[in-house]
C-alpha cells in the first residue's frame, strides 16, 4: 500500500512539475536576456543578437523564420562552428540560471555553452562551459556518455537546461554565447527562447559555536553537514556541550576545530567513559584528523574553490600553525544493547599531553535499535586492483580491512577475488574455492545477503550497444548478425560453467540473491542490443531459474520485463520514463538506480547526507554506486591532489608504506548517517501500518507525519551534469529536527503497539 501510494504522490509531484515547467516556457521569456523571444528585429538581422563563425567557409547563422518554439523567430546555425551571442544585465553575486529551447537536425552537434565576463580588453573570465549533446528532432530521448538526455517534443524541440553560474562582486553584465560544434557539414540547430534568470543566493545559518577558550586559543563546533574550512574566522556564538542523540547501534558523528593563536604542536584529545543508566566505554569513541583537498576547478556555482575539508586520517596529534583552523571529526558507536537513557561524559583538548580545555560530552540513547543490515540494497564498487598495489601487507588482510569498512558503512560489495574458469571443448573447469571463501567471510562476520555473480560480461566499446562480435573465453556468442540466436560452441560450455559456479555455491550456501548483470548502459533504442540481451538472459535464466537478472538502463524495456528483474537506472531518466518504471514495478522488478553527481568534495557535505532521503522519497529498492569507493585512476589516480571536483572517490588510498587504509572521508561519513537516516523513515513508516492496521490511527498519524516532514526538506533527483543544482534544504537545524521528530514518532509508536 506504501508503495502505491507514494506512487500516486511521486506521479502528482511530476505533474506539478511539469504545469510549472510549461508555466516558464509561457513566461520565461521575460528573463534578464535582451530580446529572448528572438521576435524583435529588423531587416535579417535579430535585435541584440550577433553572430559569428569560428569556420566561415563551412558555417552560417540567420534569424529563422522556418522553426519557432513561440512566435514567429529562432536563430538559426548551420556547419561545423559558429554561434550567437547577446550581452546580459545581471546582478552581482546572484544565482543565475540559464535555458533555452533548441531544434536540431543532421547532426550528430553538440550546442556548447558559454557565460563569460571581460577581464580587461584582451582577457575574458568563464563562469560557465557546458557542452550539451543534442537530440535530434526527431528523438524522443537517449542515453548519451552514461546519462539520460530527455527527447524532443512532438514538434522537435528540446528545453536545455545549461546549469547555474554566479558573478563575482562588480560584474553587472555578462556575455552569453550559444555555440554550434559539429564534424558535419549540414547539421542545423535552431535557438529559441533563451532564458537567463536571476535571483538572490539561498542564505545559509551560521551554525558554529565555541565550546571553550583556552590560553592563547579557542575550541569550537559546527554541525557535521557544515564544512569548517581553514579561512573561516571563529564564530561569535557560544554552546556549553557537545550534545548527542542515537539509538541503540547507531554510529553518530560530531566534528570540533582548534583554532590557537599561536603555533601549538602535538595536539590532540582525550575522553572518559559516558555513564548513565549503564557505561559505555571509552573506546566507543575515536577520533580522526580532518584533512584538506585543494580543488581549483570545482564542479558548477555550488563547489567550494581552494582547500575542502574531506580526507579522515590517523595522523594524530597534530601541529597546528598559529590562527589555523584544524578540524577533527568524532564517531561514537552505541553498543547494540545499551540501556536507553541520558549519559554524559567529558572531552579534553590537549597540546604535547597537557590539557588545555574540557567540555562536556551528553549523549541520548534512544530505546530502538537499527537494523543489523540496512534494509535499503547500497552496492559500492571495490576495485581490487587499484587497492591491493596501493597497500602493503597480506592482501587478504587488506580485502578484509576494505569489507569491513564499506559494510559498517551501510554499503557491501563484491569478493575482491576472482573465479578461476578454464573450457575444454565442451566442458568448463570451474574453480570457485577462494571466491566462494572470501564470500563466506562476508556472509558470516558482515552479514551480507546478496551476492553480484561473476558470470558474464560484455563491453559495450564505448558504443553502449550489444557487439556482434562479442565472445566468452574466446567463444564467440552469438550465431547471427542480428544476435537474436546463440552460438552452439558458447552455449555448451558456457551451461556447464554456470551449472558448476552455482552448484557449488549453493552447496557452501552462499548462493544468496544471486544477480546477473552481464552489459553496462546499453541502448535499448537498438533492437539487436534488446535482441541480443534477451538471448543472453532467457538462457541464464533457462540454466539457473533462481538467478536475477539485471539491467542498467535508462529505463525499463517492455520486451524484456519478462527475463529481468532488476532495474538500475540513471536519477536523470527518471521523471521521462515514469510509466516504464510502474510497468516494471507491476511486473515484480526490483527499481535500483544511481546518480554519479551526488558527492563531489568540493559540494556542501549536506549533498550527500541527503541523497538517501532521495532514495526514500522515490521509493526505490536500492542504489548501485559506479562512482565507486577507490576508483583511483585516471585524473583520479591521487585524489589527494586531484585539482578538480569531479571525483567519486569516498575513500583515499595510502600516501606512504607506513599508512594504510581505508581512509575514510567526510562524505563516507555522511553517506551512512544519512543511510541512518533512511532506516528511521522505514521504521516510521512500518510502525505507522501496524498501527493503521490495528485500529489506531492517531498514533500512526506522528509517524506519517514524521516522515512527511522529513521528506517535504528534499524536492527531486539531483542533476548530474556539473552539479548544477541544490534540489534540497540547506538549513542544517531542519535536518536535526527532522530527524528528532522521527526518532520520538518511533518511539512513541513503539510504545502504542505494545513494544
Amino acid at each position: 500500500m506504501r508503495r502505491n501510494a507514494m506512487s500516486v504522490v511521486i506521479m502528482l509531484i511530476g505533474l506539478l512539475l511539469a504545469g510549472c515547467t510549461a508555466g516558464a516556457q509561457d513566461v520565461g521569456v521575460e528573463g534578464l536576456v535582451p530580446n529572448a523571444s528572438i521576435e524583435d528585429g529588423a531587416g535579417d538581422q535579430p535585435a541584440d543578437w550577433g553572430y559569428y563563425a569560428w569556420d566561415q567557409e563551412n558555417s552560417r547563422g540567420w534569424w529563422a523564420d522556418e522553426h519557432a518554439y513561440s512566435g514567429e523567430r529562432s536563430l538559426g546555425m548551420q556547419g561545423l562552428n559558429s554561434g550567437w551571442n547577446v550581452t546580459v544585465p545581471v546582478e552581482p553575486e546572484s544565482l543565475c540560471s540559464v535555458r533555452f529551447h533548441y531544434r536540431a537536425e543532421a547532426g550528430p552537434s553538440r550546442a556548447v555553452v558559454y557565460v563569460r565576463y571581460p577581464v580587461d580588453a584582451r582577457e575574458q573570465t568563464v563562469l560557465l562551459y557546458q557542452p550539451i549533446v543534442t537530440i535530434p528532432q526527431d528523438s524522443r530521448g537517449a542515453f548519451v556518455d552514461g546519462v539520460w538526455i530527455g527527447g524532443a517534443d512532438d514538434r522537435g524541440w528540446v528545453l536545455a537546461d545549461a546549469g547555474n553560474f554566479i558573478p563575482p562582486a562588480g560584474v553587472d553584465q555578462i556575455s552569453l554565447l550559444i555555440k554550434l560544434v559539429s564534424k558535419e557539414p549540414g547539421a542545423m540547430l535552431w535557438l529559441d527562447d533563451v532564458v537567463v534568470e536571476s535571483k538572490p543566493q539561498r542564505e545559509v545559518e551560521d551554525t558554529a559555536r565555541v565550546l571553550a577558550q583556552f590560553d592563547g586559543g579557542a575550541l569550537w563546533t559546527d554541525d557535521v553537514n557544515r564544512k569548517i574550512l581553514p579561512e573561516r574566522e571563529l564564530p561569535t556564538a557560544t554552546a556549553d556541550a557537545v550534545a548527542l542523540s542515537a539509538a541503540r547501534g547507531e554510529y553518530e558523528s560530531f566534528q570540533l576545530a582548534v583554532t590557537p593563536e599561536d603555533a601549538t604542536q602535538a595536539v590532540d584529545f582525550a575522553w572518559t567513559d559516558l555513564t548513565g543508566p549503564a557505561t559505555i566505554p571509552a573506546s566507543a569513541l575515536i577520533c580522526r584528523r580532518v584533512e584538506y583537498v585543494d580543488i581549483q576547478q570545482p564542479m558548477g556555482p555550488f563547489g567550494h574553490k581552494g582547500l575542502n575539508p574531506d580526507p579522515l586520517t590517523e595522523q594524530l596529534p597534530v601541529d597546528i600553525a598559529a590562527g589555523a583552523n584544524q578540524g577533527f571529526w568524532f564517531t561514537l558507536q552505541v553498543p547494540r544493547d545499551q540501556q536507553p537513557g541520558d549519559y554524559a561524559g567529558e572531552l579534553t583538548l590537549r597540546a604535547g599531553g597537557e590539557a588545555l580545555a574540557s567540555v562536556p560530552l551528553t549523549l541520548l540513547v534512544r530505546d530502538f535499535e537499527m537494523p543489523l543490515r540496512p534494509s535499503l540494497d547500497v552496492r559500492s564498487q571495490l576495485r581490487t586492483n587499484l587497492v591491493l598495489p596501493r597497500e602493503s601487507g597480506d592482501p587478504q588482510d587488506v580485502l578484509r580491512r576494505y569489507y569491513a569498512d564499506l559494510f559498517a558503512h551501510g554499503s557491501r560489495c563484491a569478493p575482491g577475488v576472482r573465479v578461476n574458469v578454464a573450457v575444454q571443448g565442451d566442458a568448463a573447469e570451474v574453480d570457485a574455492s577462494e571466491y566462494i571463501g572470501e564470500l563466506t567471510y562476508l556472509r558470516d562476520e558482515l552479514g551480507n545477503d546478496r551476492v553480484d555473480m561473476p558470470i558474464l560480461w560484455i563491453s559495450h566499446r564505448g558504443e553502449h550497444v550489444m557487439p556482434p562480435d562479442a565472445s566468452w573465453q574466446g567463444l564467440p556468442i552469438f550465431a547471427n548478425e542480428e544476435l537474436t540466436q546463440l552460438n552452439p560452441e558458447f552455449v555448451t560450455p558456457f551451461r556447464d560453467f554456470v551449472t558448476k559456479l552455482v552448484g557449488q555455491m549453493r552447496d557452501a550456501g552462499v548462493l544468496m540473491k544471486p544477480t546477473v548483470r552481464f552489459i553496462d548502459e546499453p541502448r535499448l533504442s537498438d533492437q539487436r542490443t534488446v535482441n541480443g540481451i534477451r538471448a543472453v538472459a532467457e538462457l541464464l535464466l533457462e540454466i539457473e531459474p533462481e538467478l536475477l537478472v539485471a539491467q542498467t538502463v535508462s529505463a525499463p524495456h517492455p520486451d524484456l520485463l519478462d527475463v529481468t528483474n532488476v532495474w538500475v537506472l540513471h536519477t536523470d531518466a527518471w521523471e521521462g520514463v515514469f510509466g516504464q518504471i510502474e510497468l516494471a514495478r507491476a511486473d515484480g522488478d526490483e527499481i535500483m538506480v544511481y546518480n554519479n553527481g551526488v558527492n563531489h568534495p568540493d559540494h556542501r557535505p549536506i549533498r550527500v547526507r541527503l541523497w538517501p532521503w532521495m532514495l526514500r522519497k522515490y521509493d526505490v529498492d536500492g542504489t548501485y554506486s559506479w562512482w565507486g569507493s577507490v576508483c583511483w585512476r585516471n585524473a583520479m589516480e591521487d585524489p589527494w591532489t586531484a585539482p578538480a571536483g569531479s571525483s567519486g572517490v569516498l575513500l583515499y588510498p595510502p600516501r606512504s608504506a607506513d599508512e594504510h587504509g581505508p581512509i575514510d572521508s567526510v562524505r563516507w561519513e555522511l553517506f551512512r548517517e544519512g543511510l541512518e537516516d533512511y532506516e528511521y523513515m522505514r521504521m516510521a513508516d512500518d510502525l505507522a501500518a501496524r498501527l493503521e492496521a490495528a485500529g489506531k490511527p492517531a498514533a500512526a498519524k506522528l509517524g506519517r507525519d514524521a516522515v512527511a516532514g522529513a521528506l517535504a526538506l528534499v524536492e527531486h533527483w539531483s542533476a548530474v551534469r556539473g552539479a548544477n543544482d541544490e534540489p534540497y534544504t540547506l538549513d542544517v537545524t531542519a535536518v536535526a529536527a527532522a530527524r528528532d521528530a522521527l526518532a520520538e514518532a518511533i518511539v512513541n509508536m513503539q510504545a502504542a503497539v505494545g513494544g
